[in-house]
């Protein structure tokens, strides 16, 4: 069985390799010849308006050298679509940003865009020094699932500091409790108290991907007691969410986001072929929006801001010349035919869905779904679009 899947495998790498080579820059019908960006507006949304295909957004801008950085978009700028001379669109952008310098004094930065067939008029807008350039994808509502869930080697899992117990003799901890850690803590950082959850197994390799790190509680360090000459570390349980047992884990939490607002939204380098392994919300299918974890991570040189496809192998037919059937519906005849013939007719490998890689680790990933032309499963195929 796993010689057929690796043979599919390896039929479905020439299969979107040959669609990476085929892709084109395709306008939308209704793109609009002027977009001003909106507060809440994403790259993802933005470049959805003018492409066919989303993920070659940064195709667009490099077709025009006079954008230096595709990815800093503000709310109150300007796209305007042109073409060049060869009949090529370019978006290019219209903004015009005053900057305070240390020294206080205003100095304009004019990024404005111009050419041959369209001259773009700049006009004065005051920026506020909070305002921020608008997100690759929406991750607010995600951030606290990508920083703290983990997804852990054994060696890793094993070196964390872990609860020894109490100062009672208390089985479940909550918030309040104070409990002692095997292991040295750094007082300036909070900690999140971690318990071993699934393991999570390579579909195609049979490779132990990770150990699941699954979020009990937070705990404040504070100083250590001594005994004898030894010291113990001590923490105050807060934030609980499920009670904490002896042998949890400690793991650093970060003081802010460690991921970014602006990803580098880009096709990879390298051709990758990998598997949805699961899903954060633990269903079956899912739909945009939702974290799954991939069996392809660093091995592959992917990075967050890749975008990949989401496949699906169409159902296999069986076709003897007179009816055809899924094998399922196959008739008695139809069924030993195909025994004999050893397999049913492959049927196309499509595209789903497409997605954007949000966290690696060595050998797997965790990627956010940015858009889905049916339920996306686990078990669906990833790869290059």
């Amino acid at each position: 069985m796993r010689q057929q899947l690796l043979a599919f495998l390896v039929s479905f790498s020439v299969f979107f390799s040959t669609m990476l080579l085929a892709d084109e820059l395709k306008l939308k019908a209704d793109a609009p010849s002027l977009y001003l960006v909106k507060s809440g507006d994403t790259l993802w949304d933005i470049a959805g308006l003018y492409l066919q295909h989303p993920w070659l957004w940064p195709r667009l801008w490099k077709l025009n050298p006079q954008v230096s950085n595709p990815h800093l978009i503000y709310p109150g700028d300007e796209l305007h679509l042109q073409f060049d001379a060869d009949g090529q669109p370019i978006l290019s952008l219209n903004s015009q940003r005053e900057a305070v310098s240390r020294a206080g004094t205003t100095q304009v930065q004019n990024y404005s865009t111009t050419s041959a067939a369209i001259k773009l008029t700049p006009k004065v807008r005051r920026m506020a020094k909070a305002d921020k350039a608008i997100p690759a994808v929406a991750l607010a509502a995600i951030d606290p699932f990508l920083s703290e869930e983990h997804l852990l080697a054994a060696e890793q899992l094993e070196s964390l500091p872990y609860v020894l117990g109490g100062k009672e003799n208390v089985k479940n901890a909550v918030s309040g409790h104070l409990l002692y850690v095997q292991g040295e803590l750094d007082q300036t950082l909070r900690y999140g108290i971690y318990r071993q959850g699934e393991v999570y197994e390579d579909p195609q390799s049979g490779d132990i991907l990770g150990y699941e790190a699954v979020l009990m509680a937070e705990a404040k360090v504070l100083p250590p007691a001594m005994v004898g000459e030894q010291h113990i570390s001590r923490i105050e349980v807060q934030k609980s969410r499920r009670e904490v047992k002896q042998g949890d884990r400690l793991i650093p939490l970060p003081s802010q986001s460690v991921y970014p607002d602006f990803f580098q939204l880009q096709s990879p380098d390298t051709v990758v072929s990998g598997v949805i392994v699961d899903s954060a919300s633990e269903w079956r299918e899912f739909a945009k929006g939702e974290i799954v974890l991939l069996n392809q991570g660093q091995n592959a040189q992917l990075q967050p801001g890749h975008l990949l496809g989401i496949f699906r192998p169409s159902p296999a037919v069986v076709d003897f010349g007179d009816k055809p059937s899924y094998p399922e519906d196959s008739d008695k005849l139809q069924r030993i035919l195909h025994e004999v013939a050893g397999s049913a007719d492959e049927m196309p490998t499509e595209l789903v869905g497409q997605l954007m890689i949000v966290k690696v680790s060595e050998h797997s990933s965790f990627a956010m779904i940015l858009r889905t032309e049916q339920p996306v499963r686990v078990g669906d195929l990833i790869g290059n679009l």
